[in-house]
């Protein structure tokens, strides 16, 4: 319990972390004033830049190092998904989701003291032509994918040493990817906090859910196909020792 206690803190502290990198981050290189928007006229490559720091922030966060005082999960979806995968204890999940949302708010505020109301750019929205509905499927999907792969590295330890590489880079391209479509959250507590203090909630509810209905499908088919896998293993044929001219 008290080390459940303990991750759970971390998770605020580190989400309220990310979350003031983040501000920061967008801020100085997507917000209308900064410097960056003259000397990188580019918009894909400033929000490159981006998804490279906060990429390279999870990839930190997961490492082995750092694993020894954090469960590294900085995403409500992740700790959902990891619980429907039966990786994580239920009893943890409130804890752990509400740590998140806390220190998302509490890092998006302090950002916003830094900054000032700049930093409310950090909050992200659907692309011109696309609407919430496009938010939900293409974060939903995006969310999967990554569950996918963290389901995967638990059976294939090969897999697993690689995989705060792996996450990070996809976390990366996802916000490179998605991002001048959906914003590229495809993490409820990486828009929880930016949508209240700018008061841009329109869309909120699908940033929050999408990511997590995700998670959720993509846990529940891994252990349907896996199961399956199991029960189409034929048993080993039982030696009766050397075979016998009849």
């Amino acid at each position: 319990m008290r080390r459940q206690l303990r991750e759970a803190a971390a998770e605020l502290i580190l989400t309220a972390a990310l979350l003031l990198l983040v501000s920061t981050v967008v801020r100085w290189l997507l917000a209308p004033d900064s410097p960056a928007v003259a000397a990188v006229p580019d918009p894909t490559l400033r929000l490159a830049g981006v998804a490279l720091a906060v990429g390279a922030a999870i990839a930190l966060v997961m490492s082995p190092p750092a694993r020894r005082f954090t469960a590294g999960h900085l995403n409500p979806a992740v700790t959902v998904g990891l619980w429907a995968l039966r990786e994580f204890p239920g009893r943890a999940v409130l804890p752990f989701v509400a740590a998140q949302l806390t220190g998302s708010a509490l890092g998006t505020g302090l950002g916003r003291a830094v900054w000032g109301p700049m930093a409310d750019t950090a909050a992200v929205a659907p692309g011109e032509a696309w609407s919430g509905t496009a938010v939900l499927v293409l974060e939903a999907a995006a969310m999967a994918a990554m569950t996918l792969l963290a389901a995967y590295a638990l059976i294939a330890p090969r897999l697993a040493r690689a995989l705060p590489v792996l996450m990070g880079g996809t976390v990366a391209a996802a916000i490179v990817g998605l991002g001048p479509v959906t914003g590229g959250s495809v993490n409820p507590a990486r828009q929880f906090g930016p949508a209240l203090w700018s008061g841009q909630t329109a869309h909120l509810a699908a940033y929050v859910l999408a990511p997590v209905l995700g998670a959720l499908l993509a846990a529940a088919a891994f252990r349907i196909v896996r199961a399956r896998a199991r029960t189409h293993v034929r048993p080993p044929v039982r030696s009766l020792g050397p075979p016998h001219a009849l």
